[in-house]
């Protein structure tokens, strides 16, 4: 399995604010929104703003083909958009999340 980095996550206390902050200094492009994140595309990665009154943690993203390729181990999350996301903790306490795309969602949040 190779690493590639889908996305950073960034806790956040407001996504408004946040998203104006980040819109404005990278020019990012909105590419979904609901009430719990925002996602921003900047030009080669993607930077989802969380809201921290919804997530626990914030994490860098790492994209997988296949959830068999999910770390033995991981806590196993099916979010709300339709990706799955398998989140283990490094010795430092920050997070990895390992994230699969069915191929609705790849047509969503990837550019393949």
């Amino acid at each position: 399995m190779k690493s590639v980095i889908d996305h950073i996550a960034l806790l956040v206390d407001d996504l408004q604010v946040a998203e104006e902050w980040y819109v404005s200094h990278l020019k990012g492009e909105v590419t979904f929104r609901d009430q719990k994140y925002i996602r921003l595309k900047v030009e080669n990665t993607n930077i989802a703003l969380i809201d921290k009154k919804w997530y626990p943690y914030a994490h860098i993203g790492i994209l997988i083909d296949s959830k068999k390729d999910f770390p033995e181990n991981a806590e196993i999350v099916e979010h709300r958009d339709g990706t799955t996301g398998a989140y283990v903790k490094d010795p430092f306490n920050n997070y990895l999340e390992y994230i699969w795309y069915s191929d609705k969602q790849k047509k969503v949040f990837l550019d393949d």
